[in-house]
């Protein structure tokens, strides 16, 4: 039969549909009705019930064409079958004739006939895939004994044992179950939806869900608690059972019996069954992400009762379809920080296994570390201070006593040849030069004088006093001209500060300022003398200046002063000298400084760490 109707698509709707038909009367639609409600809860495009007998297939139910169901009918294969019978479920992909690719799962019904559930799924929603199985897992049960929940009785010939008189939860209230979990979007409520629905449908007396971080677990809700003391004794026994769970990757159980508690029970359940005297006994049920691994645990405490194996399977496959939401909601209610740690948690426990993922890495990492630093090699280099230094330098000095009258330049300045730079005062000098006119005007007019009263000696000796002045005069104009001091040539001005020089008082021979011309610049690297060992001549290496730190300037070491200098704190150095390799920027002064880095050869990474150490060493216990 088709179903024609249009089944609920909301997922509490199709629970409720498929409880009651369940439970209710079987009407000729019945299978037709449950591969509707199948296929939308599995976001099928078409389900078929199908009924082997004697060898041969009849369609019970149809979601979809009939057409389409009597073909993917046609489509099964014997190993499928097989396969289906053995496992409890079978996949394959098919082509229909438009070409399309569908995905089939065919899972055998427990009903009172050979029945078989075929559903097709659409290629893309292969991710899809598992879900969807666990899924129809949950709904193949179709016995019509079945009673409701609350009128439950023992189906002859069903390995479940009931609780106690009472019935335990079906696959569809588990799944009724997962739903709601699943629909709430914040962890926080989905954790507690979890634990709260199976304290009611199990009856616990209490239930708790316990994380994993690292190799513990934490524990995140409580059955009926919104809030707890995590400091508590309580919560962390709860933990330290979950713990447990993730050493032994499997279900644990606990009794307060005394048969088992003759057993070598697990020490954090047996605190745990101490710290609750009401409960009699502990389930602590692992849950699992896609690769099998336990992510977390659901911690089952009952008063009376305990729990078959057949509804610890279906509460397995429940978690386990439950997870990829949980897990979902977990990352999103942690922080930017949490999420990438917990993501890099995730990628080592792939990598390393569950246990102590970080002491695993840890572990790992420094053998690594001490691997590449005993057999690493790496580029060393000895690091010193350098300056461009030029040998074309001039020292301007004063020529005369006097003093500083006007400062034209600066320090960093550039100059042209010939351009003045300092002037001393000329006030005195003028004045000189005044007094020393006025003599030879003198001596001029008593020349002339005895030479018109023929005094012949006179004459001379006026002469003779004219030209001693006018050679005074000559040194004046000279001095006159040597106070102004002019640049020697083209160059920049290295050494001297207008502000220090401005009115001071200065003597023949004082330093005034320094010169240096813009061309034969070299490196002056100043090298400790604990490193001077390594520098071999030749040696290239690469320079940084602090005004641009962005572009290296190569050099070659071309010499070395022989001779250590004492550079306070900082120790002995060894001036090296060294050619630049790069063409010279029009910008570069004498004077700038940098970092250099002088090239010595491939070390070990471990010498090149410690060899400092092992000097100190070496000088502190002389071996």
């Amino acid at each position: 039969m088709v179903d024609k109707t249009s089944p609920p698509t909301d997922p509490r709707q199709v629970i409720e549909g498929l409880q009651q038909l369940v439970y209710g009367p079987r009407a000729p639609s019945f299978y037709a009705e449950y591969a509707g409600l199948v296929a939308t809860l599995c976001h099928a495009d078409k389900a078929v019930v199908i009924e082997a007998s004697e060898g041969q297939w009849s369609l019970r139910g149809c979601h979809g064409r009939a057409e389409d169901g009597q073909w993917l009918v046609g489509q099964l294969k014997g190993a499928m079958i097989e396969q289906a019978d053995r496992l409890g479920y079978s996949h394959d992909t098919v082509h229909w004739p438009d070409g399309l690719a569908s995905i089939v799962l065919l899972l055998p019904l427990r009903d009172v006939s050979k029945t078989y559930l075929l559903l097709a799924l659409p290629e893309r929603e292969r991710s899809y895939l598992k879900e969807a199985l666990v899924r129809a897992l949950l709904t193949k049960d179709l016995r019509p004994l079945q009673p409701p929940p609350s009128q439950a009785q023992k189906v002859p010939g069903d390995s479940v044992e009931p609780f106690a008189g009472d019935s335990e939860p079906s696959l569809l209230d588990l799944l009724d179950l997962a739903t709601t979990v699943m629909q709430q979007r914040h962890f926080g409520s989905a954790a507690l939806s979890l634990v709260n629905g199976a304290a009611r449908q199990f009856e616990l007396g209490q239930a708790a869900l316990c994380w994993r971080q690292g190799s513990e677990g934490v524990l995140m809700a409580v059955s009926h608690m919104d809030h707890f003391d995590k400091n508590s004794r309580l919560v962390k026994a709860l933990e330290a059972s979950a713990t447990e769970v993730f050493s032994v990757d499997q279900v644990i159980t606990a009794s307060q019996t005394p048969d088992a508690r003759e057993d070598d029970l697990p020490t954090a359940h047996r605190d745990l069954l101490d710290n609750m005297p009401e409960i009699q006994s502990v389930i602590s049920v692992p849950v699992r992400d896609a690769s099998g691994m336990t992510q977390a645990v659901l911690l089952l405490m009952f008063k009376q009762r305990s729990l078959t194996d057949a509804a610890l399977n279906h509460l397995l496959l429940v978690l386990e379809m439950m997870y990829p939401r949980l897990q979902e909601a977990y990352q999103r209610h942690l922080w930017l920080g949490g999420r990438l740690k917990a993501r890099l948690l995730d990628g080592l426990q792939v990598l390393f296994g569950p246990g102590r993922p970080w002491v695993k890495f840890s572990a790992v990492s420094i053998a690594f570390v001490l691997l590449v630093l005993c057999f690493g090699t790496w580029n060393y280099r000895v690091e010193g201070s350098c300056q461009l230094t030029t040998d074309s330098t001039r020292q301007i000095t004063s020529q005369i006593d006097g003093r500083v009258d006007q400062v034209f330049v600066d320090a960093g300045a550039s100059i042209h040849q010939g351009d003045p730079m300092v002037v001393l005062d000329l006030v005195d000098l003028k004045q000189q030069e005044l007094e020393t006119t006025s003599e030879i005007r003198r001596f001029q007019a008593e020349e002339d004088k005895a030479r018109a009263n023929m005094a012949i000696a006179d004459s001379q000796v006026a002469r003779f006093r004219r030209e001693q002045v006018q050679a005074r005069l000559k040194r004046i104009l000279l001095q006159q001209e040597q106070a102004v001091l002019r640049a020697p040539f083209d160059g920049v001005v290295v050494e001297g500060e207008r502000r220090n020089l401005q009115g001071s008082s200065v003597r023949k021979g004082d330093k005034l300022l320094r010169v240096a011309k813009v061309e034969g610049l070299y490196l002056a690297i100043q090298v400790p003398e604990k490193a001077i060992r390594d520098i071999q001549p030749n040696a290239q290496g690469v320079m940084l200046l602090l005004s641009q730190t962005g572009n290296e300037v190569h050099f070659k070491v071309s010499n070395f002063v022989p001779m250590a200098q004492v550079r306070g704190q900082e120790g002995n150095h060894f001036l090296v000298k060294a050619e630049i390799q790069d063409p010279v920027l029009d910008w570069w002064r004498p004077g700038m400084t940098g970092l250099a880095k002088i090239e010595v050869g491939s070390r070990s990474i471990a010498w090149i760490l410690f060899h400092d150490l092992l000097d100190v060493i070496r000088l502190k216990f002389w071996f």
